[in-house]
């Protein structure tokens, strides 16, 4: 791992790395060096921060011109990565986007909800699909620009929307490159708000046609000036120095509901709702976090109205940079006070929902796995928890349990038992490694799913055995030990348990894993004895029924303490008067006795 002090000391970004090379961490800074060495310097960080720096196992970073630069940076590669520590927008994507497909000979225009690297051209996010889908068609028969897939094939059978006229069916040749380009030209000028331009050009357009006597050209532009005109006053995709956006964020613990009203020329037009996860930041953090990602794909527009100035100054600056005239103000009174009293009342009752839906999915089990996930450093959520535990007694008809529960409940049908091959006497922790490992060997040969999580019945000693049989087998799975005694979480690598609060979630279901583990253990281990007991030497005693039978083996573990017990011993059993423990004495030491 890249050390901090020989990191840039300049503006950046840096990327934090777990040990699969994957990216937990995006941030900005405008000394990469000074930034990053703060990770490693404080002793005084909250849970998830320390949860971070544990798994940070690489550092990489790149450099940028200005700390502008590192911001937009910064919000492009949280987008494309969504790493597990960062405030994220949820829900970006289901608001529409505009594509037009410029990299192509004959771009096509639709409507899409993903944002892609791709090299085309988005326009958006919409708040309102169905003015858009109508936006849409109104461009179609404005520019004419082919939406379908159809190949290019010259004098190939145009599809139906060239009859409706929408297209300029490029498809079969009938317009040629150039034409259509211009088209797609005045289609991304019309999107990115320059109309007086367009406008203008078409009405010199229709002057020329009207000064040739060529009327029906001139009304086919007339009728394209008017849907301009009509469109232009519907359409948000920029927005103007007079418009304003309100944004309030609600938060409550991980999660954050951020709320946009979109007001344009003093009336509220339309609003936006998003879902973050808060990863528990401050409300100048979140808000930040939620402007950045936000304005990198939406309309700028002249005022943005807030309850929480952002953390990072270089925001407005970046704005600025993007749309030119921009202020960010916290209003205290007046009507743009009231707007974002009402974005967070919205705010409010939007997070309000999210909570009541993530309620119900804790009492599913999804609350307990999203705790587990970020408390043990996993990198995905472990849907399938496999728990091992070993039953015996006194190292006889020794058996291990596999439960398997998925999505945070019992999956039946997967439970396992296995009998004990390799190992003789009383030795958990080598039984435990031989279950283990046989369960490892069965995934290794594609037989079966792998777990998202194991968890072994015991400490560090148990933790230890599983570990082994995964050097042994080359097959390594998240593994954690469960000790009975104060509920501590034995952890690879770690010195010291990590102990939860017993109203934790996940602390809950891993001691319902455990106990049920145990609980079908020690079920099959009754089963097994009583199996073996049924054609015992001990049946063939008079006076030993079943009773008598487990009352011994109770006591002395085996037959084989039983046939080592004295006279004296076995009448010390309660429940065993002189004469049978004489009767059983004899008949275990007789010339001919059975074999044990």
């Amino acid at each position: 791992m890249k050390k901090p002090e020989f990191l840039p000391d300049g503006p950046g970004v840096y990327l934090f790395k777990n040990r699969d090379d994957h990216i937990i961490y995006v941030g900005k800074a405008s000394s990469v060096k000074k930034r990053v060495s703060q990770y490693f310097q404080s002793t005084d960080m909250d849970p998830k921060t320390r949860a971070l720096v544990k798994n940070i196992a690489d550092i990489e970073y790149l450099v940028t011109p200005s700390e502008i630069d590192a911001l937009i940076l910064e919000s492009n590669l949280i987008k494309e990565h969504r790493p597990r520590y960062n405030i994220d927008m949820k829900d970006d994507k289901q608001y529409p986007f505009i594509k037009i497909t410029v990299n192509e000979d004959f771009p096509r225009i639709f409507i899409t909800r993903r944002r892609l690297r791709d090299g085309a051209r988005y326009f958006g996010p919409y708040t309102n699909a169905g003015s858009v889908r109508e936006s849409l068609k109104i461009i179609s028969q404005l520019f004419r620009i082919r939406q379908c897939k159809k190949r290019i094939v010259p004098r190939g059978r145009p599809c139906l929307n060239f009859q409706m006229g929408l297209c300029s069916a490029p498809c079969n040749g009938k317009i040629d490159k150039e034409q259509y380009r211009l088209a797609v030209e005045e289609t991304i000028q019309f999107l990115e708000g320059k109309n007086d331009k367009l406008v203008l050009m078409l009405n010199k357009r229709m002057q020329e046609h009207i000064s040739k006597q060529n009327f029906e050209a001139a009304a086919t532009l007339r009728d394209q000036l008017q849907a301009i005109e009509l469109l232009s006053r519907r359409q948000q995709v920029t927005g103007g120095f007079d418009d304003w956006d309100a944004i309030s964020i609600a938060i409550s613990g991980d999660n954050a509901s951020a709320q946009v009203l979109y007001i344009r020329n003093g009336s509220l037009v339309g609003r936006a709702e998003f879902t973050l996860n808060s990863q528990n930041a401050s409300e100048s953090e979140i808000m930040g976090a939620f402007l950045k990602q936000y304005y990198s794909d939406a309309p700028v527009p002249g005022e943005v109205l807030l309850d929480t100035m952002p953390d990072d100054p270089a925001i407005l600056e970046w704005l600025r940079g993007v749309a030119g005239k921009v202020d960010i103000i916290v209003p205290s009174r007046g009507r743009k006070k009231e707007l974002v009293d009402m974005a967070f009342r919205n705010a409010r009752s939007h997070l309000k929902m999210v909570l009541l839906n993530d309620e119900k999915k804790e009492k599913s089990g999804y609350g307990a796995l999203v705790e587990l996930q970020d408390i043990l450093g996993l990198d995905s959520l472990p849907e399938r928890v496999e728990a091992f535990d070993i039953s015996n007694t006194g190292g006889t008809d020794a058996v291990g349990s596999m439960v398997v529960f998925t999505n945070g409940r019992p999956d039946l049908r997967r439970y396992r038992h296995f009998n004990i091959r390799t190992v003789k006497g009383i030795n958990d922790p080598a039984m435990m490694e031989e279950v283990v490992s046989r369960r490892l060997k069965r995934i290794g040969s594609g037989e079966d799913t792998v777990p998202g999580l194991i968890v072994v019945d015991g400490g560090v000693t148990q933790l230890g055995a599983a570990l082994s049989a995964m050097e042994q087998t080359g097959i390594h799975v998240p593994v954690i030990g469960l000790a009975k005694q104060f509920e501590h979480i034995y952890i690879p690598d770690t010195d010291a348990p990590l102990i939860l609060p017993e109203t934790s979630p996940a602390l809950k279901m891993l001691k319902t894993i455990r106990d049920e583990s145990h609980r079908f253990a020690i079920s099959h281990h009754r089963r097994r004895r009583t199996s073996r007991l049924r054609t015992s030497v001990l049946d063939t005693i008079p006076g030993i029924g079943k009773k008598r039978k487990e009352i011994l083996l109770r006591h002395f573990g085996s037959l084989d303490g039983i046939k080592n017990a004295g006279k004296d011993e076995l009448e010390n059993v309660p429940g065993i008067s002189k004469v049978i423990a004489k009767t059983i004495f004899s008949k275990l030491h007789a010339p001919k006795a059975y074999k044990l």
